[in-house]
């Protein structure tokens, strides 16, 4: 049986909203236990099968000691056998995985086998692998019930502004008034119109009034505003909401079969877009500066909803909310992932998202709830679908457009400090066609390279004399920066360079950017067998798994000073 609505009830705020979800989640007393359990070493798997797609999520890690780092660059296994066994494509098999050539501790199925609604399958999992210098075999099973029908409906609702935009500081504007719907308009004008008429021609009056009865007036508008939506078309160009509307969410609702008990919902937004402002960025009326703006990648997970039923008989799934202050303009994609229980169960008990506060939480009471036998984590089946949004803004809401706000965080924090900035360095010296405040440091890289010469840094390359290289310490960044991505070539430029990090022992600044770039890779280039070898002897060995590695590397280099 299908369970299909396209209602959309009114909610006063989101305090409904929140209020039934955390109701869903909260443990009974049988979820305690007191027993301090031991440690557990073994295999931890986080699995999706999802109809219509290739297995493609299945990715497994050894649990970790507090005091040990993850790593996705070499696989924690000395061997392992991974299978899936269930209906692909139309036939019911046994797929045999294969790791990840990057990623090695996720594995990945016949990219030409799609799983099926509906549908039961069954994961085995054999690893051999080294616990504390013993060699045991994790066998870990598991059992996904992929859900039998799930999609979006290809409408939604949103309030009324969102279709007309414009929400002014100064709600008591006649000509903003003109532009509510009629049932709040004439709601607000009998609660406040007389006393407003009275005073309309007073300004010193008009203006103590608004003072001492604005924010109610606000809050007010809005409490009417929240039972006010229309109906829109996916693809549809909406207008973000500003103003005391900015809290307000979209609701959208779903055709489900009894067997889909939870959403979970994520989202896409173009790398070009921006990010408007939000009621939540300056609660104290600071502004945050342009840096918290940016919001890396282009994919973040938003909420998890659980079928539940409100004291009115409708289900949570009939009325899913986005709430308004997570669109950026241009492209919003929307992911809804119909999912079994049991994947609810999991995040419920294991985090705090949502009323969860489990063990990784500090809270050893409860009981985290997997569907895996032999090791922990969870292998679940789920329907994906989507939902396109198109989010402008309009002239009264400030925006800040997403590369600016990167920038300016990176320019801040240094261009250095991580990942995301580091890869993004030369990209937007490109684009701001090598502009010497930002980007000498990339100029330099790129003058300096005997072969790799880019013509629009062509005009930088005499620059690298000018005063401002003639500070020492920010010379040697430069030359340090740019031997360590080349891979130390054959240049006095990188004389000292290449000493501090393949033939000095300790720490110094030149191993902490080659461990920074080959972090970012992986470990995976020449020069970072050198650069895992230090890692591990220059700082604790965080990871067994990184440096065995590096043990192996010093085997063969026996007589590299890194490995003393």
């Amino acid at each position: 049986m299908n369970t299909s609505s396209k209602r959309f009830p009114s909610f006063r705020g989101g305090a409904a909203l929140l209020g039934l979800i955390l109701a869903a989640c909260i443990q009974g007393p049988w979820d305690y236990y007191p027993d301090d359990s031991p440690p557990f070493r073994g295999a931890f798997v986080s699995g999706y099968v999802l109809a219509g797609k290739p297995l493609e999520h299945i990715c497994f890690e050894r649990v970790l000691d507090i005091a040990e780092e993850r790593t996705q660059a070499f696989a924690w296994y000395d061997s392992a056998s991974v299978t899936v066994s269930g209906p692909f494509s139309g036939t019911s098999r046994t797929v045999t995985l294969t790791a990840m050539p990057d990623m090695p501790n996720c594995f990945l199925g016949d990219t030409g086998l799609r799983a099926e609604r509906g549908s039961e399958y069954a994961l085995t999992a054999d690893f051999k692998w080294d616990s504390a210098g013993h060699t045991v075999v994790s066998h870990v099973v598991g059992r996904a019930q992929v859900p039998h029908e799930f999609s979006i409906h290809r409408t939604a609702a949103a309030p009324t502004f969102a279709k007309t935009g414009g929400i002014p500081n100064n709600i008591f504007d006649l000509a903003f008034l003109t532009t509510l719907p009629p049932n709040v308009r004439d709601t607000l004008l009998a609660e406040y119109g007389d006393t407003l008429g009275k005073i309309r021609n007073d300004s010193v009056a008009l203006r103590k009034y608004i003072l001492a009865n604005g924010a109610k007036m606000q809050n007010r508008l809005k409490q009417l505003m929240e039972g006010e939506y229309f109906e829109y078309h996916e693809g549809d160009t909406l207008y973000y909401l500003n103003g005391v509307l900015n809290t307000l969410s979209h609701y959208f609702s779903a055709d489900r079969t009894p067997d889909v008990q939870a959403v979970l919902i994520s989202q896409r937004f173009e790398r070009t877009s921006s990010r408007p402002e939000t009621r939540f960025d300056s609660p104290l009326g600071f502004k945050p500066d342009s840096g918290e703006y940016y919001f890396p990648g282009e994919i973040r997970r938003l909420l998890i909803y659980p079928e539940a039923k409100s004291n009115k008989g409708w289900s949570l799934l009939d009325s899913m909310g986005v709430v308004n202050t997570w669109f950026h303009t241009q492209r919003n994609r929307l992911y809804f992932y119909g999912m079994e229980r049991a994947y609810y169960q999991y995040n419920a008990t294991a985090t705090q998202v949502q009323g969860g506060g489990g063990p990784e939480d500090g809270d050893p009471r409860i009981k985290v709830k997997y569907n895996v036998v032999g090791g922990e984590g969870f292998f679940v089946g789920g329907i994906p679908d989507s939902f396109d949004i198109y989010i402008r803004t309009d002239s009264l809401t400030k925006s800040y457009p997403l590369p600016a706000a990167h920038a300016f965080r990176c320019r801040k924090e240094g261009w250095f400090d991580d990942k995301d900035c580091r890869e993004y360095y030369p990209v937007y010296c490109r684009e701001k066609n090598w502009s010497p405040a930002d980007c000498l440091p990339q100029a330099y890289q790129v003058c300096t390279a005997p072969d790799s010469a880019d013509s629009a840094a062509v005009a930088m390359c005499d620059t690298l004399s000018a005063p401002s290289l003639k500070n020492a310490e920010t010379a040697k960044r430069m030359a340090t920066q740019f031997c360590v991505e080349k891979g130390f070539p054959a240049l006095a430029a990188c004389d000292e360079a290449r000493a501090d990090c393949l033939n000095t022992p300790g720490r110094n600044s030149c191993k902490d950017a080659l461990w920074d770039y080959c972090l970012d890779r992986l470990w995976k280039p020449d020069q970072c067998g050198a650069g895992l070898a230090s890692y591990c002897h220059d700082k604790p060995r965080l990871s067994e798994t990184l440096c065995r590695h590096a043990d192996a590397w010093c085997a063969a280099h026996a007589d590299s000073p890194l490995c003393k």
